[in-house]
C-alpha cells in the first residue's frame, strides 16, 4: 500500500534538487504503522460485515411491538411467542398502552397515531372504524373493545392522547396535558420532543433556504480566497474592515430584532402570549449578549494587531504566488470534503447496523420480547469509534501533506517559469512513501481524542448526579485534553511539512519541526499568528454575510417557529466551509516558513549555493526580523533608563534570543554575526 519500497538508502525516486540533497532517495517511512492501520481496518470490515448481516436496521427505524414484530414489515415467527410473525405492512408507528411508563407498557403497531384525545372504549371503537387504526391488542375485535380491560398491559389503553409521530413512535403532543397526569419518567423527553419536533419542522420548511445559504457561503469563501492571492493588499484591508463592520452590524441586528420581538410579545394580552414566543425572545437575548461580548473582544484584538498588517499583506502575497502557480490546489479541500462525506456516511451506516444487532429474547420482568445485542457487540462501538477518529485524522493528514508537498516543490524549483502543477506527483509521493507517517500522526491525535470521548460519555452518564467537585474535575480534564490536542495538531502539521521537505519518518520530522519552531519563536509569533488571525477574520466575514442574509430572508417567515435555528445551522456550515477553503492558505504559510529555514540551513547565497527563495520573500522576512529586533532594542533602552546596570545583566538572555531570531542565525551563527 505504501510500504512496497522500505529501504530508504537504496530505493525511491528523486524529487527536485531542493528538498533532498543531491543523490539522496526518498523512501517509505513508518511502514509498521501502515501495516497496523491495515490490520485495524480489516477488523473494522469484519465488524461492519457482522453488523450488516445480523443487524436489522428497519427495526431501529420503525421500532417493534411487544411480540417482536417490526412495524411496517412482514415478520417471521419467533419460537414460543404468540402473536409474532404478523404482517405489519401499513402499520409504521409504535403505540404505547400507557405512555406514563413506556418501558413496562404493552406496545403495538398502528397505522396512524391518534390525532385527538379519546377517554373511553366506545370512542376507541368508533375511532378504529373511522380511521382503521386499532388501538387495542391485535387479538381483540373492534366490536369487543367495550368489554376489554384497560391499563398498562392492555389489551386496551386507559387514556389515548393526541399524539404525533417522533422517530416512528406515537408521542403525545400536548406537554401541559401530560404534566396533569404526572408522566414522571418521560416528562423531560417530552419537553424536549416538543422543541425538537418544532425545530425539525422549521428545518424542513426552510430546507431550501438553508441550502441556498450554504451555497452562498461556499461562493463567498471561494471568492475571498481567490481574491486573496490576486489583490492581497486590498483584500486584507477589506477583511479587516468588513469583519469589523460585519461583527458590529450583526450585533446591532440581533439587538434590534430582540427589541422588536420583545415589544411585540409584551403588547399582547397575557392570555394570548405563547410560550414559543417567549422562548424566541429569550433565544435572541442570549444570541445578542454573546455577539456583543465577541465583538468587543474582536475589536480589541484588531486594535492591538493593526500595526502588523503589512506583515500579513506580504505574507499572503508570497503565498499567493505559490498558489497561483498551481490553481487546482484551491480545489483540494473540495476533494477532501467529498472523501470525508463518503467516509461519514459509511461510518454512520455501520453504527446504525451495530445498534440494530441482537436476537429476540423474552424479558422475564415484563414478559415482552426485547432485542438485546450480545455483550461482544457492545465493544464493537468503541472499536469502530477509534477507527472512525483514526481514519478521519488520517484523511486530514493526507490533505495537509498534499498541500505542503505542492508548496515545497514550488519553493525548491529554481526555474519557476517552467513549473508545472505537482498535485498528482505529490499524491503519488504520499501514496508510495509516506502513508505510514500520516497514519502515525493521526494515531497520536486519536490517543487524545478517545479519552475526550470517554470523558464526554462519563459526563453524559453522570449528568444531574455528579457533585460540584466531580463536575469541576471532569471539565478541567476535558479542557486539558482539548489544549493538548490543539498543540499536537500544530506540531503534526509542521512535521508533515518536514516530511515533504526531507523525506524523514514522523518522529525525527516532528523533532526537527519543533526545534525549528522554538528557534524561530519570535518570527512564528509575529508572522504566523498574524496570518492565522487574518484568515480567522475571513472565516468570520463569511459567517457574518451568511447570517445577515439568513436573518433578512427568514426573519419575516411566519411559517417558522424558531427561525434562529435554520440560520444557526447555515452559519455552522459556512464556518466549516470557510475553514476548509482557507486551510490551503494556512498550510501554505506554514510551509513557506519552514522552507525558508531549510533554505537558509542548506545554502549560503553564494553562486555555488544560491538561495531558492525569491527576492521578495527574503526582503519580507528580513524586514520583519529587523522590526522585531528594533522592538527588542526599544524595550532594552527603556529598561536601561529605569533600571541602569541591573537591567543590562537581565537583558543578556533577551539579546541572545534576539540574535537567534535573525534568519541565518538559526543554522549559521558565524554568518549572522558578520552580517550584524
Amino acid at each position: 500500500m505504501a510500504c512496497g519500497d522500505c529501504n530508504i538508502d537504496s530505493t525511491g525516486e528523486d524529487m527536485t534538487d531542493g528538498p533532498l540533497r543531491q543523490g539522496e532517495k526518498r523512501g517509505c517511512t513508518d511502514c509498521i504503522c501502515c501495516l497496523l492501520f491495515i490490520a485495524f481496518w480489516v477488523g473494522m470490515v469484519l465488524v461492519a460485515g457482522y453488523s450488516l448481516t445480523y443487524g436489522n436496521v428497519l427495526r431501529l427505524i420503525y421500532g417493534y411491538d411487544s411480540y417482536g414484530n417490526v412495524c411496517n414489515q412482514l415478520n417471521e415467527d419467533i419460537e414460543n411467542i404468540t402473536l409474532s410473525g404478523m404482517n405489519m405492512t401499513g402499520r409504521p408507528f409504535v403505540f404505547f398502552m400507557d405512555i406514563t411508563d413506556p418501558k413496562a407498557s404493552l406496545e403495538i403497531c398502528v397505522s396512524r397515531c391518534p390525532d385527538k384525545n379519546i377517554l373511553n372504549k366506545a370512542d376507541m371503537a368508533s375511532y378504529a372504524k373511522e380511521t382503521g387504526s386499532r388501538l387495542c391488542n391485535y387479538d381483540v375485535e373492534v366490536d369487543d373493545y367495550v368489554n376489554q380491560e384497560q391499563g398498562l398491559k392492555g389489551p386496551c389503553p386507559d387514556v389515548v392522547l393526541d399524539s404525533i409521530p417522533i422517530l416512528s413512535r406515537c408521542i403525545p403532543e400536548n406537554v401541559t396535558a401530560l404534566a396533569k397526569i404526572q408522566i414522571n419518567e418521560i416528562v423531560e423527553f417530552l419537553n424536549a420532543s416538543e422543541f425538537i419536533s418544532k425545530a425539525l419542522m422549521d428545518l424542513y420548511v426552510a430546507r431550501w433556504w438553508i441550502l441556498g445559504l450554504c451555497i452562498i457561503s461556499m461562493v463567498v469563501a471561494f471568492i475571498i480566497m481567490v481574491l486573496l492571492h490576486v489583490i492581497a493588499q486590498v483584500v486584507v484591508w477589506l477583511i479587516y474592515i468588513l469583519s469589523t463592520v460585519g461583527a458590529i452590524a450583526g450585533t446591532i441586528a440581533l439587538w434590534v430584532t430582540y427589541y422588536y420581538k420583545k415589544q411585540a410579545y409584551e403588547e399582547k394580552p397575557p392570555q394570548q402570549q405563547l410560550e414559543m414566543e417567549a422562548d424566541n425572545v429569550q433565544t435572541f437575548l442570549i444570541f445578542s449578549i454573546c455577539a456583543t461580548v465577541f465583538t468587543v473582544i474582536l475589536l480589541l484584538v484588531i486594535l492591538i494587531m493593526r500595526k502588523r498588517i503589512a506583515f500579513a499583506i506580504e505574507l499572503f502575497h508570497q503565498s499567493g504566488k505559490a498558489i497561483s502557480a498551481m490553481p487546482l490546489l484551491l480545489f483540494q479541500p473540495f476533494w477532501t470534503f467529498i472523501c470525508l462525506l463518503i467516509f461519514f456516511a459509511y461510518v454512520a451506516a455501520v453504527f446504525v447496523a451495530i445498534a440494530a444487532t441482537g436476537e429476540a429474547s423474552l424479558d422475564e420482568e415484563t414478559g415482552f420480547v426485547t432485542y438485546d445485542p450480545p455483550k461482544l457487540v457492545r465493544y464493537f462501538w468503541w472499536y469502530h469509534l477509534v477507527g472512525f477518529i483514526w481514519t478521519m485524522e488520517f484523511i486530514l493528514a493526507c490533505h495537509q501533506f498534499v498541500i505542503a508537498a505542492c508548496v515545497v516543490t514550488w519553493y525548491f524549483t529554481r526555474n519557476k517559469k517552467t513549473f508545472d502543477s505537482p498535485i498528482l506527483n505529490s499524491i503519488w509521493v504520499l501514496s508510495r512513501y509516506h502513508l505510514g507517517s500520516m497514519v502515525f500522526g493521526a494515531f497520536i491525535i486519536t490517543l487524545v481524542k478517545v479519552p475526550r470521548a470517554i470523558l464526554l460519555y462519563i459526563q453524559a452518564k453522570l449528568k444531574g448526579r455528579e457533585g460540584e467537585l466531580v463536575k469541576f474535575v471532569l471539565r478541567c480534564l476535558s479542557c486539558c485534553l482539548w489544549c493538548l490536542e490543539k498543540l499536537l495538531k500544530f506540531i503534526n502539521a509542521h512535521a508533515y511539512i518536514v516530511i515533504a521537505i526531507e523525506g524523514r519518518s514522523f518522529c525525527p520530522a516532528a523533532v526537527r519541526a519543533l526545534n525549528c519552531l522554538i528557534s524561530n519563536a519570535l518570527r512564528v509569533a509575529a508572522i504566523n499568528c498574524v496570518g492565522d488571525f487574518i484568515l480567522f477574520l475571513g472565516k468570520l466575514l463569511v459567517v457574518c454575510i451568511t447570517a445577515l442574509i439568513g436573518v433578512a430572508v427568514l426573519g419575516y417567515d411566519d411559517n417558522l417557529h424558531y427561525y434562529a435555528i435554520p440560520v444557526f445551522l447555515a452559519c455552522i456550515f459556512a464556518y466549516t466551509v470557510a475553514s476548509s477553503y482557507f486551510s490551503v492558505y494556512e498550510m501554505a504559510v506554514d510551509t513557506l516558513l519552514l522552507c525558508f529555514c531549510e533554505d537558509i540551513r542548506t545554502n549560503d547565497g553564494s553562486e555555488q549555493n544560491p538561495y531558492f527563495m525569491e527576492k521578495g520573500l527574503m526582503e519580507f522576512v528580513n524586514h520583519s526580523t529587523k522590526k522585531l529586533n528594533g522592538m527588542s532594542r526599544r524595550r532594552r533602552r527603556l529598561a536601561e533608563e529605569h533600571d541602569g546596570d541591573e537591567a543590562d545583566a537581565a537583558l543578556r538572555p533577551a539579546e541572545a534570543d534576539e540574535t537567534r531570531s535573525a534568519p541565518p542565525a538559526e543554522f549559521k551563527e558565524e554568518k549572522a554575526g558578520d552580517e550584524e
